[in-house]
C-alpha cells in the first residue's frame, strides 16, 4: 500500500471564527478557504486544554491534558515519552517539524542546546520568535543578517532564560512587524516546510508546519492591515453584569475603538499566515503531492480577543478561547467541499494521522479517528495549576458546564446563549441542565483520567 504522506498546518491561538469559509465576511483568508473547498471544515472542533504546552502534548501524544501528565503551562513532555511522530516514524516516514513544537520550557533555556527530537527525524525549533538565538533569528542571520535587529521582539512577561530584552511585552499593544515581510516567523516556517517538501525522499513525510501567529506580539506586516477597516470588525462581547465572573486578570480599560484596533491587528495577523500556507500549498500542487497527502489546519486554541473583557487565553474554558478552526483535506478518501457539524477535540487528531498511515492506534490514544463521525456527545476541557485552582469543562453542542476545585460553577445554555454572556449556574429553571451535564463531567472525568498500569496477574 502507498501510504499517503501528511501535511500539518498548525497556528498558534487561533480562533475558530477567523476563517471567511466559515461565514465571517470580515476576515480575508482566501487560502484556507480554498483548502476547505477542497476538504472538510469542522465547525465544532475544540482544543482540550485553553493554553499552549498542555494542548500541545495533548494532541501529539494522543491523550488528555491530566493522562500526558501536564494540565498548564512550563511541565515538559518526558523525552522518552510516545509520540505519533514517533508511531509514524516506525511505520517509514520522515518526520520533521519546523517552527514551534513547545514541548519544553523556552523561557529558562538556551535556545542554542540541542533539542530533543521527540521523534521527528528533523527538527528546526523557534518556540517564542524573535527574543531567543534559535532557529528562526539564526535563519534571518543567514538571509539577510542586516536585518536581524529588525526581526527582534520584546521578552515575554516571565523570562529568565538568554534571551533577548527590549522592554516586557504588553499582549494587547498593536504595533507592526519592524522587518521586511518575508522574513516573519511565518514566512521562515513556510519557507523551511516548502525546503522539507521539495526535498523530500522516497518515504512519505509527516511535517508539521508549526505557526507561531497570530498569537501576541500582534505585529503584522503593513500590508495586511490594509485589508482591515476597524469600523467594520465585530466588536468584542462582553457580560453587561461582570462582577460574578472568575477570573480577575480581567482588562476592561479599552473602549471600543481600541479593542477594534485589537482586532484589527489579530486579523492581519491571521491573513499573514493564510498567505504563507497559500505559498505551502502551492509547492505540495507544484510537486505534484496533492492527491496524494493528507493536509490538516488547526491551531492550539483559541483567543479571546476582547470578549468577557479577556485577552489571550486560559481557563475556565469560554468557546473563545476553546473552540479552534479545523480542516482536513484527503482527496479520495474524505469528500471536497464537506461540511461537519459533529464535535471534535484536537486529541482525535493522532488517531487520525495513524488511520491515514494505515497502522493501528496504540490504546494510549484516547481520541477518535476524524475520517468517520465521533458521534460524541460533548467535550472535555481541563486546566490545572499545580497547589492552585483547577477547571473542568464539558461542553456539548447545546449547553456548557465548568467547575472549580473551589466549588465554582458556570452554566451556559448556548442555544439561548451562543456568546456566553448569562452564567445560569444559580438559576433554579436551570437546575435539570446543571445537574445533567455535572453528571456527564464527572463520567468523562473517570474515564480520561491517567489509566492505570496493565494488571500482570489475578494479584
Amino acid at each position: 500500500m502507498k501510504r499517503p504522506s501528511i501535511l500539518f498546518l498548525f497556528t498558534d491561538q487561533q480562533r475558530w471564527d477567523t476563517l471567511g469559509a466559515a461565514g465571517f465576511p470580515h476576515m480575508r483568508t482566501p487560502h484556507l478557504d480554498r483548502l476547505a473547498a477542497e476538504g472538510v471544515r469542522f465547525t465544532h472542533a475544540f482544543c482540550n486544554n485553553p493554553v499552549c504546552m498542555p494542548s500541545r502534548q495533548s494532541l501529539f501524544t494522543g491523550q488528555y491534558p491530566s493522562a500526558v501528565d501536564c494540565t498548564t503551562n512550563g511541565i515538559e513532555l518526558p523525552e522518552d515519552r510516545f509520540t505519533v511522530a514517533h508511531l509514524l516514524q516506525r511505520a517509514g516516514y520522515r518526520t520533521a517539524n519546523l517552527g514551534k513544537l513547545h514541548f519544553k520550557n523556552h523561557s529558562s533555556r538556551d535556545h542554542r542546546e540541542p533539542h530533543p527530537q521527540y521523534g521527528f527525524d528533523h527538527i528546526e525549533i523557534s518556540d517564542e520568535p524573535g527574543c531567543y538565538e534559535d532557529a528562526y533569528l539564526a535563519w534571518v542571520r543567514s538571509v539577510a543578517p542586516e536585518a536581524v535587529e529588525d526581526c527582534r521582539c520584546s521578552s515575554p512577561p516571565v523570562c529568565v532564560g538568554p534571551r533577548v530584552v527590549k522592554a516586557p511585552r504588553e499582549t494587547d499593544e498593536p504595533h507592526v512587524f519592524a522587518g521586511p515581510e518575508g522574513l516573519t516567523h511565518s514566512a521562515f516556517v513556510a519557507e523551511r516546510t516548502m525546503e522539507a517538501i521539495r526535498r523530500r525522499g522516497a518515504e512519505p513525510f509527516f511535517i508539521v508546519a508549526g505557526f507561531y501567529a497570530p498569537h501576541c506580539p500582534l505585529n503584522p506586516p503593513a500590508r495586511f492591515l490594509e485589508a482591515y477597516d476597524p469600523a467594520e470588525l465585530p466588536p468584542p462581547q462582553v457580560e453587561d453584569d461582570p462582577r460574578g465572573l472568575p477570573w480577575e486578570k480581567s482588562i476592561r480599560r479599552h473602549g471600543e475603538a481600541k479593542w477594534r484596533e485589537i482586532r484589527r491587528h489579530y486579523y492581519a495577523l491571521v491573513s499573514h499566515v493564510d498567505d504563507q500556507i497559500g505559498r505551502i500549498l502551492d509547492c505540495v500542487e507544484e510537486e505534484g503531492l496533492a492527491e496524494e497527502t493528507l493536509v490538516v489546519f488547526a491551531s492550539d486554541h483559541g483567543e479571546h480577543l476582547g470578549d468577557h473583557g479577556l485577552i489571550q487565553k486560559g481557563p475556565p474554558g469560554l468557546d473563545s478561547c476553546i473552540r479552534v478552526p479545523l480542516i482536513l483535506r484527503h482527496p479520495g478518501r474524505l469528500p471536497a467541499g464537506a461540511v461537519r457539524e459533529d464535535l471534535a477535540e484536537l486529541v482525535d487528531l493522532a488517531p487520525t494521522f495513524a488511520e491515514a498511515a494505515g497502522v493501528q492506534a496504540p490504546p494510549s490514544f484516547q481520541g477518535k479517528s476524524l475520517y468517520r463521525d465521533t458521534e460524541r456527545e460533548a467535550v472535555f476541557v481541563e486546566h490545572r495549576e499545580p497547589g492552585g485552582a483547577a477547571w473542568k469543562t464539558i461542553r456539548s453542542r447545546s449547553a456548557k458546564y465548568c467547575r472549580n476545585n473551589y466549588g465554582r460553577e458556570l452554566l451556559y445554555d448556548l442555544q439561548e446563549d451562543p456568546a456566553e454572556l448569562r452564567d445560569r449556574s444559580a438559576d433554579p429553571a436551570a437546575a435539570g441542565l446543571k445537574q445533567e451535564l455535572r453528571e456527564r463531567l464527572l463520567a468523562k472525568w473517570f474515564e480520561v483520567e491517567r489509566p492505570p498500569n496493565v494488571r500482570t496477574g489475578a494479584y
